[in-house]
């Protein structure tokens, strides 16, 4: 089918048949996943905080400090989760847990929430932008 704007010399082709309902149905999917990942929330845990509780729960480690921003908006300001399906969960959690005892600050970077005893907690990365302070 060709179609002529009024206004322009612009000519469309546009193909017929399966393929081309095909074609179409594969590009409205990859806008959709275009949207979706433009929709979803993150950011900063930053300024660093100082920890002050930590515990070890069965979702991960979660650790506490005064005012955790909340990128995500999630119930709990109080508290940050490190997921145990962290891919660096190990090293993270030595990490935070030397950071805890020495008195440190903490940040890093939250992709999402993490539901705990019915109030979600920002979580944080183990395998990018944590970073521990004097």
């Amino acid at each position: 089918m060709m179609v002529k704007h009024k206004h322009s010399d612009i000519t469309i082709v546009e193909p017929k048949g399966p393929r081309a309902r095909l074609l179409k149905l594969f590009g409205l999917v990859i806008m959709a996943g275009f949207g979706s990942t433009t929709a979803l929330a993150g950011g900063a845990l930053y300024p660093a905080q100082v920890i002050t509780n930590v515990s070890f729960q069965e979702e991960g480690l979660l650790f506490f400090a005064d005012n955790w921003p909340n990128p995500n908006n999630c119930d709990s300001t109080a508290g940050v989760m490190l997921l145990k399906t962290d891919p660096n969960c190990d090293k993270a959690y030595a990490l935070i847990l030397t950071a805890f005892t020495a008195g440190m600050t903490v940040q890093g970077y939250s992709d999402g929430c993490a539901l705990h005893d019915g109030q979600s907690y920002n979580t944080i990365r183990g395998f990018k932008y944590l970073v521990v302070n004097k």
